[in-house]
């Protein structure tokens, strides 16, 4: 699998011959447009332009939308998307989206799409374990950083990129990265040159790893 950080939440995923698109945004974020072509194109939510502008993507992707996708799962290509629904507030009430997941290359991969409150334990299970974990590191109005600290302890990925927070691109008013890296030890911290990591099942980490990419836009 090779996993490519455009800016903000959005990513390519490239695996098994496919190219996955995850919630682009839009020329207004301040990130240069994607303009990329897709087999797959999966959003979070459908009308959120930090998260969800297929225009950005070329091509005739199949779509696949975090917060409409039934439980049982989607199937594209031989590749299952499953999705944890999540909310855009602590309430619960505002903006229903996705956290979706799904295995490529024997690689379990989660994008936490706009989650925006403390996970529960029934919100974790389906992802416990997983091995690498896209993860909103900007805090409020996505979560909080605390709360993140405790969703990673729990859900024990083994490889953690951050994404969603200010790069000094997104016309958006969140916290950059050096808070959400003040919850780790340095020495499990790994800061690349390149805007892409490959992992494969046999260069997964035993332990955690926090994987800083450059964004390609």
């Amino acid at each position: 699998m090779k996993i490519t950080w455009y800016g903000h939440a959005a990513f390519l995923i490239e695996g098994q011959g496919k190219r996955i698109i995850m919630d682009p945004f839009s020329p207004e974020s301040g990130y240069d447009p994607i303009d990329e072509p897709a087999d797959i194109l999966c959003m979070s939510q459908e009308d959120d332009r930090f998260h969800s502008h297929a225009a950005s993507v070329r091509g005739s992707p199949v779509v696949i939308n975090g917060r409409t996708m039934p439980d049982a799962g989607v199937q594209v290509d031989g590749i299952t998307f499953h999705v944890v629904k999540v909310w855009e507030d602590l309430a619960r009430s505002r903006n229903l989206n996705g956290m979706i997941h799904f295995r490529l290359d024997g690689v379990w991969l989660c994008h936490m799409g706009d989650l925006g409150h403390p996970l529960t334990d029934e919100d974790i299970a389906p992802i416990r374990g997983v091995d690498v974990l896209l993860a909103l590191a900007g805090g409020p109005p996505t979560i909080a950083l605390d709360a993140l600290d405790d969703a990673i302890a729990r859900i024990q990925p083994k490889v953690v990129i951050p994404m969603h927070y200010q790069t000094g691109k997104v016309r958006l008013n969140i916290k950059p990265l050096n808070e959400f890296l003040s919850f780790f030890p340095p020495a499990i911290v790994e800061h690349r040159e390149s805007t892409s990591i490959e992992i494969t099942p046999q260069t997964l980490p035993e332990s955690l790893r926090i994987v800083v990419l450059r964004h390609a836009r």
